[in-house]
C-alpha cells in the first residue's frame, strides 16, 4: 500500500514539473524572434503595395495588396488554434504562410503564402511579392 502511494505522489510530481516545464518554455523570449519581427514590420510597410497580376495565384474573394493578403492570412490564423501563421526566409526568398490541415486529413491540407525576395541588404523587392493558394 505505502509503495503505490509512492509510485502515485512520484507519478503526480513528474506531471507538475512536466507542466510546468511545457508552461514556462510557452512563455520564454527566444533571440530569433527580433529578427523576425523586423521582416513582419517590413511587410507591414508595404501594405498598399499591389500584387501584380502574374504573381497572383489565390482564390476565394480577390486579395489584391499585400495588406490584404496578410489580414487574410492573420483572419485564418484567428480561426485556426491547432494551424498557426509561419514566416522565415531562406537564403533571399521570404513567405509568410498558413496551412488549414484537420486532423483526420493527411493530404487534403491548403496552405496560403505571401512570397517574397529580400536583397542583400535584406531590403524587400516589392515587385516580386506573390499570392499562391496550394490545395
Amino acid at each position: 500500500m505505502i509503495s503505490t502511494f509512492k509510485y502515485l505522489m512520484v507519478f503526480l510530481l513528474g506531471l507538475f514539473i512536466g507542466i510546468f516545464v511545457v508552461w514556462q518554455d510557452s512563455y520564454q523570449f527566444r533571440a530569433h524572434d527580433l529578427e523576425q519581427h523586423e521582416l513582419l514590420e517590413k511587410v507591414l510597410a508595404n501594405s498598399n503595395t499591389a500584387i501584380l497580376e502574374e504573381n497572383y495565384a489565390c482564390e476565394g474573394r480577390p486579395v489584391r495588396t499585400v495588406g490584404a493578403v496578410m489580414a487574410s492570412l492573420i483572419e485564418s490564423n484567428k480561426t485556426n488554434i491547432r494551424n498557426e501563421l509561419t514566416y522565415g526566409c531562406f537564403e533571399s526568398t521570404c513567405t509568410i504562410s498558413i496551412s488549414d490541415c484537420k486532423p483526420w486529413q493527411d493530404q487534403e491540407c491548403s496552405t496560403r503564402f505571401l512570397k517574397f525576395n529580400v536583397n542583400d541588404q535584406k531590403t524587400i523587392q516589392t515587385e516580386t511579392f506573390s499570392c499562391i493558394d496550394m490545395p
